[in-house]
């Protein structure tokens, strides 16, 4: 007898059998509430006979017991075989009502995460691939639910959750593996890599790469080869970086289509520029930049095409053409704001930051600079994040502002060695021993310089070996150690030379000059400093010319530079020529501590 759910005893009656079926279950009424979707109250409501059951919560609490729909409504299943037949058809028909719909939200959710891709909305897309999961895993499609996991880690990849990426792509892995999708489940290990070696585990990254480079599948293989090699580099094994892309170059001849080989040919050059980026060999990475660059902008890939634009304006920054770096890096942040390319936004901002402090304008640098980490905090892009903080410590320290560089420069060097980036330690240690040397902490600054300069030298980073031993030198001059201190600046200007690091060199010339005038060879130190002044004149000539605003004098340093050259014009040729020479430079803070050094006599 069916009941008569309009009266309190039938509705008590359905609730006693909703926890007879509960318990015959195994189940408890906590477990039942969350599987259906609703509040343990509202069941113990149904239980109760105080609220009638809504049919699709019944529909799902019979799903979970294994009980028929019918057995809540009363029915004798043992005598009534034609009515449990009706409710069986009547319980199939609202199965596939209830996939069709659920087949509709998923191709609706699908549709959507696709335009969330272009232009990227991350945060939205990473939301929509959540929403997927449940569905894909109520309907039982295995291989949209390991497509909503892949897409989903490299999401979290790029808004920089890193754990939480590896864990969707891990469990997207094991579901490609079972339905027997290779190329799928060597993607996730590429991107599960990727992930690792941003948290600083280049080891397990290497581990996953090298799985993926054994795949039957040519695109997994060259993929993970280059991988191999951004490892290699990662860690300063910058010879085995180059014997990995000669792998990948090698793969090329293998691509099934000219396209392809390509691409490939691309992602070998722009990894290459990096490795001569990382040894200093500035030259030869600018060309293998640009060569990227246009081989990217022919297959239409604008991504690798940006990320050669901004390795070019790095390699002029060292080069000293710092007006075609500012143009290329202000002509990739634009291209990347256009796009809402947040994170590139925040890294063109660290380089162009870091342009505006070499050329004197401290106030635009610290903005662009405080801009970039902000961002770079709210993506969680650990690189972009250890970038913005070396542009501030180096912004200070160029203002000779130690005290304001060193949270910079101590969140610069946790996040390198949190990472194990080789080349990133080295430099947060170059920055430490600056900061050490200008606040007279002379052994700290030694010892730093030392850890910065053997890294470097042993990894065969020439540009910051350089840099080191220009520091070296520094502190060697400051501590009396004159032999020493010209050990250091043979090595430095050597270095110099090798690279083509323009500041660096002009920094040799500046201080070979200070070794000679602090003994009195005057005649000795004015040519030194005479070339080293025409390279900053030049400097500051193409920086007009190029509109933008004259900062360069802005400098402490540059202003003692100049104070003490006027001092060797003024005892080699007389005051009137020191005068003039200050007078042309044109910059009204100079005259007025020239005119001060002159009354001090």
């Amino acid at each position: 007898m069916e009941l008569d759910l309009t009266t309190p005893e039938g509705r008590k009656r359905q609730g006693e059998l909703i926890l007879r079926a509960i318990r015959e279950a195994g189940l408890s009424v906590e477990q039942v509430a969350k599987d259906i979707g609703c509040s343990r109250a509202l069941l113990y409501q149904y239980i109760a006979g105080t609220t009638l059951a809504q049919p699709d919560k019944l529909t799902l609490i019979a799903r979970r017991t294994g009980k028929p729909l019918a057995y809540f409504y009363g029915a004798d299943l043992r005598e009534r075989p034609s009515v449990e037949a009706g409710r069986a058809e009547w319980e199939r028909q609202q199965a596939e009502e209830r996939e069709r719909r659920l087949r509709e939200r998923l191709e609706t959710l699908l549709a959507l995460a696709d335009a969330q891709s272009a232009p990227p909305n991350w945060k939205g897309a990473a939301s929509t691939c959540e929403q997927i999961l449940p569905l894909a895993r109520e309907l039982g499609d295995e291989r949209v639910e390991a497509l909503a996991l892949f897409r989903l880690g490299n999401l979290r990849l790029l808004l920089g959750d890193l754990e939480g990426a590896v864990t969707a792509l891990q469990q997207a892995r094991a579901l490609f593996e079972r339905l027997h999708d290779a190329p799928y489940a060597f993607a996730c290990r590429q991107s599960i890599g990727r992930a690792l070696l941003l948290m600083g585990h280049p080891e397990e990254a290497e581990k996953e790469f090298t799985q993926a480079a054994q795949s039957e599948h040519w695109h997994n293989r060259w993929e993970a080869t280059i991988a191999l090699a951004a490892v290699a580099e990662w860690i300063g094994d910058l010879r085995r970086a180059m014997s990995h892309l000669d792998e990948a170059e090698t793969l090329s001849h293998q691509a099934p289509d000219e396209r392809s080989a390509q691409m490939v040919r691309l992602f070998v050059a722009a990894n290459r520029a990096n490795v001569y980026l990382a040894c200093g060999d500035f030259g030869e990475a600018l060309k293998l930049a640009k060569a990227a660059s246009q081989l990217a902008e022919r297959l239409g890939d604008r991504d690798q095409q940006l990320e050669a634009l901004l390795t070019q304006s790095f390699c002029l920054r060292y080069l000293g053409d710092w007006t075609a770096a500012w143009e290329l890096a202000e002509r990739v942040r634009t291209l990347s704001q256009f796009a809402d390319e947040v994170e590139r936004v925040a890294v063109a901002d660290t380089l162009l930051a870091t342009l505006a402090a070499v050329v004197g304008d401290f106030e635009q640098a610290k903005e662009r600079a405080k801009d970039a980490l902000v961002t770079a905090l709210r993506l969680r892009s650990r690189q972009a994040e250890l970038w913005a903080h070396k542009a501030l410590a180096e912004t200070y320290l160029r203002q000779e502002q130690p005290d304001d560089a060193r949270y910079h420069v101590q969140a610069a060097i946790g996040l390198a060695e949190g990472m194990r980036h080789a080349m990133e330690v080295a430099h947060a240690f170059c920055l430490r021993a600056w900061m050490a040397w200008q606040q007279g902490d002379l052994s700290e600054g030694q010892r730093e310089a030392e850890r910065a300069f053997t890294i470097a030298d042993e990894k065969g980073m020439r540009h910051l070996a350089g840099w080191a031993a220009w520091l070296q030198g520094q502190i060697a001059h400051a501590l009396s150690r004159d032999e020493e201190a010209h050990r250091w600046d043979e090595e430095a200007e050597r270095l110099a030379h090798q690279t083509g690091d323009a500041e660096l060199l002009w920094r040799c010339l500046v201080a070979k000059g200070e070794r000679h005038w602090a003994k009195g060879e005057k005649d000795a130190a004015f040519p030194l400093w005479q070339q080293a002044l025409t390279m900053l004149e030049n400097w500051r000539t193409r920086w007009r010319e190029e509109g933008h605003e004259d900062t360069w004098l802005e400098d402490p340093y540059r202003q003692r530079v100049l104070l003490l050259f006027a001092q060797c014009l003024a005892q080699r040729q007389g005051i009137e020529a020191a005068d003039t020479f200050i007078a042309q430079l044109g910059w009204l803070p100079l005259q007025e501590q020239w005119e001060a050094e002159k009354r001090k006599g």
